[in-house]
């Protein structure tokens, strides 16, 4: 198991991913490509690993770089962590994880958050496996819709 930065060769298989993850969740994925390539390799806001079974590309983290306003600390947010369904259990979760705490620590930041889906039990019990320390104090979170 091997995990590199994303390139920009990386995107059409990315796209497939996180349209994968948004019918899981019951969602449909609209981003495009370029949308992508904005957002994972230029901004600088976001970023994206792959987890890689030889040659074979079989899962991805999308990682999101703030930082909490109170303490003026790097924050990084696992804001996707995909894994092909045959690669799951084998360990492809926890490499990304521990890569992308590589980079948060060469980034100064304390930790990481990940979520997910309330309905998603296996997700939420592959992370309490991992040890990963669960948050429940934190409060709900909100949509807010912006009207265009």
């Amino acid at each position: 198991m091997r995990v590199t930065p994303a390139q920009p060769t990386d995107l059409p298989r990315i796209h497939e991913m996180i349209t994968a993850l948004s019918a899981f969740h019951g969602d449909i994925a609209t981003v495009t490509l370029p949308q992508l390539e904005q957002a994972l390799l230029t901004s600088g806001l976001s970023t994206a690993l792959l987890a890689y079974d030889a040659d074979l590309v079989v899962g991805y983290a999308g990682l999101n770089f703030t930082i909490a306003l109170h303490t003026g600390a790097p924050r990084i947010d696992i804001h996707h962590l995909y894994v092909d369904k045959d690669h799951r259990t084998k360990g492809v979760g926890r490499a990304l994880i521990s890569a992308a705490s590589a980079i948060a620590r060469e980034k100064g930041a304390q930790g990481m958050t990940i979520g997910t889906d309330p309905k998603n039990r296996s997700a939420q019990a592959a992370y309490r496996a991992m040890g990963l320390h669960e948050i429940t104090d934190a409060g709900p979170r909100f949509w807010i819709p912006v009207d265009q």
